[in-house]
């Protein structure tokens, strides 16, 4: 049986059948506001904390603001500045990305991306990073403008980090926040699991967040929907039943 990376969130390992298969590549998508970001995070985190490398690189906002983001959010997390301080944990923001991103011009979006892509699998290798968190690949996929190469790109992506034995989560945004007639992107069936993060209204008129595992190549995983909080310690599944 393969070896599996906990997320170390609550429920949500029960749920992928006791974690990520290690160097698999797990799709987290959802609309604004679902907490993509913030459960990636944690993902990291938790992780860094148990001894394993790990590192975020985001694509839409500095390092600045994931990391005072999720203070606020994750008010009980006390050792982000000494992860980050020990290089445990690896922030890499905007104001990184910017130098392969920034100067994009029409007809080099390719170009752009494996540069990034470059730069990220650098730091991976000389970090020797066990654990990854990329958010998010949309903001990838405005570089390029013909679907068949942005699949390309992407499958070079996930073999790029394979090959690096980082086990990531990878963030993208959805159009619709409703299971029913949830539609996918025809590139998310290139990953190894795919989360959906869905916002629904309650009848009285409060959005509930709910999560499911559509899928988690090399593990057995639950098929239910569970509905989730982000609180101050964490991410916590709600009415966690099985099936």
């Amino acid at each position: 049986m393969r070896e599996k990376i906990e997320t170390g969130i609550d429920g949500l390992d029960s749920l992928l059948g006791g974690g990520i298969p290690k160097r698999n590549q797990m799709l987290l998508a959802g609309g604004p506001g679902a907490g993509k970001t913030l459960i990636s995070f944690e993902y990291i985190y938790r992780n860094a904390l148990a001894g394993k490398k790990s590192a975020m690189f985001s694509i839409e906002e500095t390092s600045e603001m994931i990391i005072e983001n999720a203070k606020e959010a994750f008010s009980n997390f006390n050792d982000i500045d000494r992860l980050i301080e020990s290089k445990k944990l690896i922030i890499e923001g905007l104001e990184e990305e910017r130098q392969y991103l920034g100067d994009n011009k029409e007809g080099r979006g390719g170009y752009a991306f494996n540069e990034w892509l470059g730069g990220m699998a650098s730091i991976i290798e000389a970090e020797k990073i066990d654990t990854a968190a990329i958010d998010s690949i949309s903001a990838l996929k405005l570089l390029i403008k013909d679907p068949l190469d942005y699949r390309n790109l992407s499958i070079n992506m996930i073999n790029t980090l394979r090959k690096l034995n980082a086990t990531t989560i990878i963030t993208a945004e959805m159009n619709s926040t409703n299971r029913i007639g949830l539609m996918f992107e025809p590139e998310f069936f290139i990953y190894d699991g795919i989360i959906i993060l869905y916002l629904s209204t309650a009848s009285n008129n409060r959005r509930i967040k709910s999560l499911e595992v559509i899928k988690n190549r090399g593990s057995e995983n639950s098929t239910s929907t569970v509905p989730y909080e982000i609180t101050k310690d964490g991410v916590v599944l709600e009415n966690l039943d099985l099936d």
